[in-house]
C-alpha cells in the first residue's frame, strides 16, 4: 500500500515503511502538520521501488517486517542511497538487533514503539537539518570550487598583466640607461674636443682610478661612478680662461691656482640637473680633498667621498709623470715616491698603498679578446670604453653590439684607415666561438 501526501509545496521527502496499515495510518496522521511529502509503503520491496523513483531524505522503517526486515532494508538504502537519513522503529524485544545495526553504522536513529508523535517530529527534523546542512555544505564546496576557478583565472590574468608590465618596465629602464649612457657618452666629448683640455690624460686617470677601485672590491656601481668621474674630472675647466689652466700648476700664480681648484664647484653646478649623476659630481667636487682635512672644504676623511680619494691618487699620479704639475715629466717609479712623502696627509694611505704596490698601473686587470669591426657579432657586450685617435668617446662600456652599431665602427674603421682595437666581453666571445671559428685577435 502506498500513499502520497499532495503537497506541491514540499521540497523534503520522508517514507514511512510499516507492513500494518493501523500504524500507517497513526503516522500519516502524526506527520501532517510537517511541511514534507510523506510517502508510505506496506514491504521493504515497495519501499525500495519508491526510493527509485522519489528523491527521499528521511526513510522510517518498522524492525520487524515479513520478507525483508527493516534493518535488512535500511542496509540497502545505506548502500544505495547513502545521503538518507535513516531511522527503525522497533519494539523493546528487538532492542539488541537495533542497537547492533546502529553500531555497524547503517542507521542514523531508532524509536521504541509506542512512539511519541513530538519526539518522532524531532527525529523527523533532525533528518531534515542533517540533510540540509549536507546540502548546504556541498553548495558551497562548489560555490568555492567554482570562486576559486575564478580567483586561479583571475590571478593567471593578473600574472600575465605583471608579466607584461614587468617587461614594459625592463624595456622604459633599458632605454632610460641607454639614454644616460649616450648623455655621459657626449658630455665627454664636449670636454675632449677643447683643443686646451686632454682627452688622453682623462682616459689614463679614469682606467687607473678604475683599477684602483676594483683592487679595493669596491662594488660595480662604485667602480663606475670612479671610472665615469675619472673621465670628466676636468670638466670645470670648461668655465676657466685657457690661459689660467694651461701651464703646470705649480707654475701658476695663486689666484689661477685657487681657480683651478674651485673649478670643481663649476663641475657641480653643470651635473646638478642630471640627479642620476650626483654621486659622480660628489666625486669630482671633493677630488682635491686632502685626507688630513687640510684641503678645500677642510673635511675630514669619513666625509670624502671613497671615490674622491680614489679619483685624487689617479688624478696626481698621471700629473706627475706628465709634468702637470711641476713641469717635469717623472717616471712611475719617482711619482709613486714623490706620491708617498704625503701617506694619510694629502692621500689616503689605504688607496695609496695600492698604487705603490702595483708593478704596472697602466696595465688593465681584466682579460678581454681584442677585436676588429669585422669580427663583432650582435650581442656582444663592449668590455672597455672606446675612443677614436682624438680621444673622443665612440662607444660606452657596456655596450651592446647591434646590427646598426657595428655596421657604423666598420665604417670608421674603413675612414680611418685601420682598425679598431675593440675590447669585449669574454663570456660574449666563448658563446660566439662555439658556433663559429677563433676570432683573430688584434694587436
Amino acid at each position: 500500500m502506498t500513499e502520497l501526501k499532495a503537497d506541491k509545496k514540499a521540497t523534503y521527502t520522508v517514507l514511512f515503511v510499516d507492513d500494518e496499515p493501523n500504524i500507517l495510518r497513526a503516522i500519516k496522521r502524526a506527520l501532517f502538520t510537517m511541511d514534507i511529502t510523506l510517502l508510505l509503503a506496506d514491504s521493504g520491496a515497495k519501499a525500495l521501488e519508491l526510493l527509485n523513483t522519489n528523491d527521499v531524505h528521511v526513510v522510517i522503517s518498522d524492525m520487524k517486517m515479513p520478507q525483508m526486515s527493516g534493518a535488512q532494508l535500511l542496509e540497502q538504502v545505506a548502500k544505495h542511497y547513502p545521503d538518507t537519513f535513516r531511522v527503525v522503529l522497533t519494539g523493546y524485544a528487538d532492542i539488541e538487533s537495533t542497537i547492533k545495526a546502529v553500531n555497524e553504522g547503517k542507521i542514523h536513529r531508532y524509536l521504541q514503539k509506542p512512539w511519541d508523535n513530538q519526539e518522532l517530529i524531532r527525529v523527523v527534523e533532525e533528518g531534515l537539518e542533517r540533510v540540509k546542512l549536507k546540502a548546504e555544505n556541498e553548495r558551497l564546496q562548489k560555490l568555492t570550487r567554482l570562486q576559486n576557478k575564478k580567483l586561479k583565472d583571475v590571478n593567471t590574468q593578473l600574472e600575465q598583466m605583471v608579466h607584461k608590465r614587468t617587461r614594459q618596465i625592463k624595456a622604459a629602464l633599458q632605454k632610460i640607461e641607454k639614454h644616460n649612457l649616450a648623455m655621459e657618452q657626449v658630455l665627454f666629448n664636449v670636454i675632449s674636443i677643447n683643443p686646451h683640455i686632454n682627452g688622453k690624460f682623462a682616459i689614463e686617470v679614469s682606467e687607473l682610478a678604475g683599477k684602483l677601485a676594483r683592487i679595493a672590491r669596491l662594488g660595480k656601481e662604485e667602480i663606475k661612478l670612479v671610472r665615469y668621474a675619472g673621465l670628466i674630472c676636468e670638466l670645470g675647466l670648461l668655465g676657466l680662461k685657457t690661459e689660467d689652466f694651461l701651464a703646470p700648476f705649480a707654475k701658476l700664480k695663486y689666484q689661477q691656482q685657487q681657480d683651478y681648484l674651485t673649478q670643481t664647484k663649476q663641475a657641480a653646478l653643470i651635473l646638478a640637473p642630471a640627479h642620476e649623476l650626483h654621486g659622480v659630481s660628489d666625486i669630482i667636487e671633493y677630488q682635491f680633498e686632502h685626507y688630513n682635512g687640510s684641503g678645500l672644504y677642510k673635511k675630514v676623511a669619513k666625509e670624502i667621498p671613497v671615490g674622491a680619494r680614489i679619483l685624487a691618487i689617479a688624478r696626481d699620479y698621471w700629473r706627475l709623470v706628465t709634468g702637470r704639475l711641476s713641469g717635469i715629466e717623472l717616471s712611475p717609479r719617482d711619482a709613486k715616491l714623490e706620491m708617498k712623502k704625503h701617506r694619510n696627509t694629502r692621500y689616503d694611505g689605504e688607496f695609496l698603498d695600492l698604487l705603490l704596490e702595483a708593478e704596472d698601473v697602466t696595465t688593465s686587470t681584466l682579460l678581454h679578446t681584442s677585436m676588429k669591426a669585422t669580427q663583432l657579432k650582435s650581442g656582444m657586450v663592449l668590455a672597455q670604453n672606446l675612443y677614436n685617435d682624438s680621444h673622443i668617446l665612440i662607444l660606452p662600456e657596456g655596450h651592446v653590439f647591434t646590427d646598426a652599431t657595428i655596421h657604423k665602427l666598420i665604417h670608421f674603421e674603413e675612414e680611418r684607415g685601420k682598425a679598431f682595437s675593440i675590447q669585449v666581453e669574454p663570456q660574449a666571445t666563448e658563446e660566439i666561438n662555439v658556433h663559429n671559428e677563433p676570432s683573430e685577435h688584434v694587436d
